[in-house]
C-alpha cells in the first residue's frame, strides 16, 4: 500500500520548454505539483539524444515547446521528433507576448525556458507537431531561400533599373561593372526559377501529391509552382476543420479590435508564411487578369466601395477557400459555378 501511495505521489512531468542559442540549450521541465527543473546542455546531437531518452523514461506525454531561431532550433527539434516526443516550434512573437504579460519583467535564458514550458501547458493554438522528415525540412529551407532571393532581387532590380534610367536621361552609358551586375541579376533570377522547379518536383513526388497539386492548379491564377507549394503548407490532416482555418494559417484573416461600444478597423493578421501569402496574392491578380468570373467578382467588389488592395485580398481568401473545398471534396475547380451572388 505504501509503495502504491509513493508512486501516486511522484510528480508527473507535464511540459518542457527549450531556450535555444547557437551553442547551448536551456531546458525547463515543469511538473504537476508546481515543481520545475532547469538545466543547460550543449546544442549537440549526442547530448540532446541523452535528454530525449531521459524525458521518455519519465513516461512524458505532454508537449515540448521551442522557439524558431533561424537554424539553431532544428537539431533539438529533429532529435526530439526522432524520439517520438511531441515538440512544437513556435514563433518568437508568441513567447514575447507571454513575457510582456508577466508581472515579473525578467529576461534570462532560464526564465525564457520556463516561459516556453508554461506556453506548452497554457497555449491552445500551438503550431502542429514538428515533422522531422528531412525531405520536408529541406523543401521548407529551399522555399525560405527562394523567398529571400525573391525579396532581394526585387529591390536590386528596382535600384538598377532606376540607375539605368537616370543614366539614359543624362546620356551616360553603362560601365563594364554595371553591365555585369545586370547580367548577374538575370542569372540569379534564372537560378531562382530552377530552385522553384526543384521544390515543385520534390513536393509532388508521390502520385497522391500530384493529384492534389493538379486540383489546386485547376483554379485560375494558380500556377504549377504555387499548387506544389500549397501541398507543402496545406496538409489535409492539419488546419482541416474549416476553410477559415486555412485562411488564418496564411495570415489572411482579419484581427478584431473592439472594446465596449468601440469598434476599431480590422487589419490582416499576417501570421503564417509570408512568401506563401505573397504567391497567393499574385495568383489572385492573375485570376482577375485572365478569368472572366474572377474579373467580374473584382469589378463587383470595386463598385461596392472596396479598394484595389481590399478587393484582391478578398479574392485571395476566395482562392484559399476554393483550395480547401477541392481538397475536402477531392475534385477539380468547376468553372461553371458562380463566385459570388451578384445581388
Amino acid at each position: 500500500m505504501a509503495k502504491n501511495q509513493l508512486q501516486s505521489d511522484t510528480p508527473v512531468l507535464i511540459a518542457v520548454g527549450i531556450d535555444v542559442s547557437k551553442d547551448n540549450l536551456m531546458f525547463c521541465k515543469k511538473y504537476d505539483d508546481g515543481g520545475k527543473t532547469i538545466f543547460e546542455i550543449k546544442n549537440k546531437s549526442e547530448e540532446i539524444k541523452k535528454i530525449a531518452k531521459t524525458i521518455k523514461s519519465e513516461k512524458f506525454h505532454g508537449k515540448i515547446v521551442v522557439e524558431s531561431t533561424g537554424r539553431h532550433h532544428l537539431l533539438s527539434a529533429m532529435e526530439m521528433s526522432k524520439s517520438n516526443l511531441d515538440i512544437r516550434v513556435i514563433n518568437p512573437l508568441i513567447a514575447s507576448k507571454y513575457i510582456k504579460s508577466s508581472i515579473r519583467k525578467v529576461k534570462t535564458d532560464k526564465r525564457d525556458a520556463e516561459v516556453l514550458a508554461e506556453i506548452a501547458i497554457k497555449e491552445e493554438k500551438l503550431p502542429n507537431r514538428f515533422d522531422g522528415n528531412k525531405n520536408a525540412l529541406k523543401m521548407k529551407k529551399k522555399v525560405s531561400l527562394i523567398a529571400t532571393m525573391d525579396k532581394q532581387l526585387q529591390k536590386l532590380t528596382a535600384a538598377m533599373n532606376e540607375f539605368k534610367k537616370t543614366g539614359e536621361e543624362m546620356g551616360l552609358g553603362l560601365s563594364i561593372a554595371e553591365k555585369q551586375i545586370f547580367k548577374t541579376i538575370k542569372l540569379l533570377k534564372e537560378q531562382k526559377k530552377k530552385l522553384e522547379k526543384e521544390v515543385e518536383a520534390m513536393a509532388v513526388k508521390s502520385e497522391y501529391k500530384q493529384e492534389i497539386a493538379g486540383r489546386y492548379n485547376s483554379i485560375p491564377g494558380v500556377s504549377e509552382y504555387l499548387a506544389s507549394l500549397s501541398t507543402l503548407f496545406f496538409k489535409e490532416e492539419e488546419h482541416s476543420r474549416s476553410a477559415k482555418q486555412w485562411i488564418a494559417f496564411t495570415g489572411l484573416d482579419i484581427s478584431v479590435r473592439e472594446s465596449g461600444n468601440w469598434r476599431g478597423k480590422g487589419k490582416m493578421t499576417k501570421r503564417g508564411n509570408g512568401y506563401l501569402r505573397k504567391r497567393l496574392f499574385q495568383a489572385a491578380w492573375g485570376a482577375v487578369m485572365h478569368d472572366e468570373k474572377f474579373k467580374a467578382y473584382y469589378d463587383h467588389l470595386r463598385k461596392n466601395g472596396k479598394s484595389y488592395i481590399e478587393s484582391l485580398i478578398i479574392i485571395t481568401r476566395k482562392i484559399v477557400t476554393i483550395m480547401f473545398a477541392l481538397s475536402k471534396n477531392k475534385c477539380c475547380y468547376d468553372n461553371s459555378k458562380e463566385l459570388f451572388a451578384a445581388a
